[in-house]
């Protein structure tokens, strides 16, 4: 092309680029509704437990996650318990599951190592029901009952 035009257009891709803007379109209904129940999950837990830390909450962050201490339950005793509940959480980063580690985010924001051993984190998916977050909060509340009730005794 004697360096006048970039030469032949990839069609197949500028196709797929379209197609996968207009399908980012037709999702941003669930962003406001990941949203609405992002904040009803945190705010229930925060409601039954005033103690709980939510990371980034007033901030602007991504509608489908959350990050919460729940102070006095590790998150390896979080996890096992939501575990056998049925519920899969995670603690620490996404860049970091598998491991039960202090989160280098957390630490990168200045968190005290005794509360962010006790971060979990959870992501809510565009099939993510309000029962998912009912369940999510009862076997939450249930867990730090019971533990409660194992430190009193």
């Amino acid at each position: 092309e004697q360096r006048r035009r970039a030469g032949t257009e990839n069609v197949a891709a500028s196709a797929g680029f379209g197609a996968a803007a207009q399908a980012a379109l037709g999702g941003l209904d669930d962003f406001a509704r990941l949203a609405v129940m992002r904040d009803r999950l945190e705010g229930r837990i925060v409601e039954a437990f005033p103690d709980t830390v939510v990371f980034g909450a007033g901030a602007q962050r991504l509608v489908n996650t959350s990050c919460l201490a729940m102070p006095g339950l590790t998150a390896e005793t979080q996890l096992m318990a939501f575990d056998l509940a049925g519920i899969a959480v995670s603690a620490g980063a996404a860049c970091s599951s598998g491991k039960i580690a202090e989160s280098h985010v957390l630490r990168a924001m200045g968190i005290e190592p005794k509360t962010a051993a006790t971060a979990i984190r959870v992501s809510l998916g565009w099939n993510t029901t309000q029962g998912d977050i009912d369940a999510l909060v009862d076997a939450w509340i249930a867990l730090r009952r019971r533990s409660a009730a194992t430190v009193a005794a």
